[in-house]
This record gives structure tokens, sequence and C-alpha cells, in this order.
């Protein structure tokens, strides 16, 4: 699975180490890409999955049909997807548009959310989260708990 927080330099040309740990899940799923893309919740931090979770994941958009929602959706999401192979030193390159997108320089901070996916984030975005979250833990329990969790 791809889970914690990782801080990492992105140097001069936009290519960052990924986490040991998650070279090691795109190992297990035999991948040498990954794809990144828009996150499908806000336009502050970015999606990553490995290119076996992205195919299955459109292939299931894909059937879903033709329905108006569902092409924006796919022109959101798959639309600004772009492949990304792993070098053989364990990095990956963020494109320069989703670069931008973020406001990144010369941090990044890769975010393990479940077993297809991480996030791309800005260090400091992703605090600012996370302090908005720690003010009201309760709300989130609540909607949590809801879930059966």
């Amino acid at each position: 699975m791809f889970a914690g927080r990782y801080d990492h330099a992105l140097d001069s040309k936009g290519r960052s180490m990924m986490p040991k740990r998650f070279r090691a899940r795109l190992a297990e799923l035999n991948d040498r890409s990954v794809w990144i893309t828009n996150a499908l919740d806000g336009a502050d931090h970015l999606e990553v999955r490995p290119d076996s979770s992205f195919q299955a994941f459109f292939a299931k958009v894909s059937a879903l049909g033709n329905k108006k929602s569902l092409l924006d959706f796919r022109r959101y999401y798959f639309g600004s997807a772009i492949e990304v192979e792993v070098d053989a030193a364990g990095r990956i390159l963020v494109p320069a548009q989703l670069r931008q997108k973020l406001q990144l320089s010369d941090k990044v901070t890769f975010l393990g959310v479940d077993s297809e996916r991480f996030e791309l984030w800005q260090p400091q975005v992703l605090d600012e989260r996370f302090a908005q979250v720690c003010d009201n833990p309760e709300a989130l329990l609540d909607e949590i708990s809801a879930l059966g969790l």
C-alpha cells in the first residue's frame, strides 16, 4: 500500500526521488511508470497512480457510459494525466505544467493514501490542510463513524 508522508527535494529539472516504500509497491505491481493528474477532490494537490491502477480505473470509468458529467470528469482527470517513467535512480519527473499548478519549487511531499494511489503536495499547503483537520477532529470522526468505521 501507499502510506505515510515523505518530504523530498525537487531538483531544478523537476525530478524527485520516490520514497523507498512507494518504489517497493511499484515493484510488487510490476509497474515502471506512474500517471500524474488532477486530484479528484481539489486543485491543491496532484494524484499519482501506478500504470496498472490507472489503466484499471480508466477501464472502469469508460464502462460507465457517456453522461455529460462523466465526460466532464474524463476531460478533467484523464485529459490532464501524464505518464512518467520511474528512472533507474528511482526518481520521477513532475511535469512543468503540474509543478506550476502546485507552485512547487525545491520541495515536494509524497502522501500515501491507499493501495492504489498517492498524492503530491506542496509541503506548506499540506501542513495547512492538516491544521484544518486538527482544528475540528470531532467533525471528521463523526463523518467517518457514519460510514461504519
